[in-house]
């Protein structure tokens, strides 16, 4: 009996489906795989054909594996037919003997790996390996940039500018893009965009079984400028998104268009973990107030700490919004203090403006707008652009005294502060 050996550590378990029209050579390389702690997903006892294959080359496996022995040249079609139409998964091979001939058409046609038997555990292990360290490399080259926009607190309008900024990015050009309400309910940006969508992304969360790019691709829509949308559910009710139904669906997201701009919303659970590791740039949207700023300088301290792929806070911008420089009662300086870093952006405060759009459901960065000028200048440098100068000129200091007691190392709650 076959000792079980567990792929080597750092390395997810490998999924695999199993194609051998042989019950007893099934059986036999079925026993073999699960000695390596490796998932058979799927077991197909003929070539597959029709919609199955259809749906096998849409598979979101790791690895199949292909038993030529008996239908040399119907197994080695169906090789080259499977690496044609999906990059990502290794196929793999597999015979009692070594025949050249076999090899290489196996080769020419698509195959990475050819087994010969009997399967030693510990090169099939190594092969599974091999496999998944392959597809996150091809997964990492054709991914697009997922951009998240994330509130330091509700109602700072990190939908606003989420909604803004993506436009924005689709009238530069930069490829396609589309636009996720991670909400989970209540998210306002299909409403602010003036489009009633029909699906939502509790749709697809909650299908993640049969989520690849096909069912997604029906569950968007497109808006005027070209945007594609994920809306959140329109539904009230206490939706609640898996992490890995959610990395599934980013993922496939970021196979298929060249920027996901993600709202980010109240994230809850494990959720941001997943969202901020997999993010290319966290935008961390503020206002120059004391709960926004506490809050937001707790959100780059947990960053800082967290092993987010190497990245720590590389990718984060800070994101001023509705800065009035004529009246703000913390200054500029204070509020470096406050965030232990400078601010990038600085979203000037036009409230009229904003709330026209919202009403009309019209994008503010379709207009010469104060607000719409710095969004684009975002967009612009997200893509690769030369940004502009913004000619914006540093504030006034107005009461910097007044908050020294809250910008020093040891931060004091607002009540223990003396007036």
């Amino acid at each position: 009996m076959l000792a079980p050996q567990p792929l080597p550590a750092g390395n997810p378990r490998a999924s695999v489906v199993l194609i051998a029209p042989d019950d007893q050579r099934r059986h036999e390389i079925s026993r073999a795989i699960s000695a390596t702690q490796a998932r058979i997903v799927h077991e197909f006892r003929e070539y597959p054909g029709g919609d199955a294959l259809s749906r096998l080359v849409r598979s979101d496996c790791d690895v199949i594996i292909v038993d030529l022995d008996g239908r040399v040249g119907p197994g080695v079609d169906l090789i080259g037919t499977i690496c044609g139409s999906n990059a990502h998964v290794t196929v793999m091979a597999c015979s009692i003997g070594y025949e050249a001939d076999m090899v290489i058409r196996s080769m020419r046609a698509g195959a990475r790996e050819f087994l010969t038997e009997p399967l030693v555990t510990a090169m099939l292990a190594e092969a599974l390996t091999r496999a998944c360290a392959r597809r996150q490399t091809v997964a990492r080259e054709r991914a697009g940039q997922l951009l998240v926009f994330q509130g330091a607190k509700g109602g700072v309008g990190a939908t606003t500018l989420a909604i803004n900024f993506a436009v924005a990015l689709t009238k530069e050009n930069a490829g396609s893009i589309v636009l996720v309400d991670l909400h989970a309910q209540l998210g306002e940006i299909a409403l602010n965009l003036g489009i009633a969508p029909r699906f939502s992304i509790t749709d697809a969360v909650e299908n993640s079984a049969r989520l690849d790019a096909d069912f997604l691709s029906t569950l968007l829509m497109e808006h005027a400028s070209g945007l594609m949308v994920l809306a959140s559910s329109d539904v009230y009710g206490m939706h609640r998104y898996r992490v890995q139904d959610t990395e599934k669906l980013l993922r496939i997201l970021r196979e298929q268009f060249a920027f996901v701009v993600v709202d980010a919303g109240p994230c809850s659970g494990n959720t941001p973990d997943i969202l901020f590791e997999m993010a290319d740039v966290i935008y961390l949207v503020t206002e120059v107030n004391l709960p926004a700023l506490r809050n937001a300088r707790r959100l780059i301290s947990w960053l800082a700490g967290k092993d987010l792929g190497g990245k720590e806070t590389r990718g984060l911008e800070v994101v001023l919004n509705r800065f009035n420089s004529r009246k703000v009662e913390i200054d500029e300086e204070s509020t470096t203090k406050v965030l232990a870093r400078p601010v990038d952006w600085k979203i000037p405060n036009d409230y009229v403006a904003v709330r026209v759009a919202q009403n009309l459901g019209t994008p503010l960065v379709m207009q010469d707008t104060p607000i719409s000028r710095v969004v684009w200048q975002m967009a612009k440098k997200a893509c690769g652009k030369l940004v502009p100068a913004t000619g914006q000129s540093t504030p006034p200091a107005l009461k910097g005294d007044r908050w020294k007691f809250w910008t020093s190392r040891n931060i004091r709650p607002l009540s223990t502060a003396r007036s």
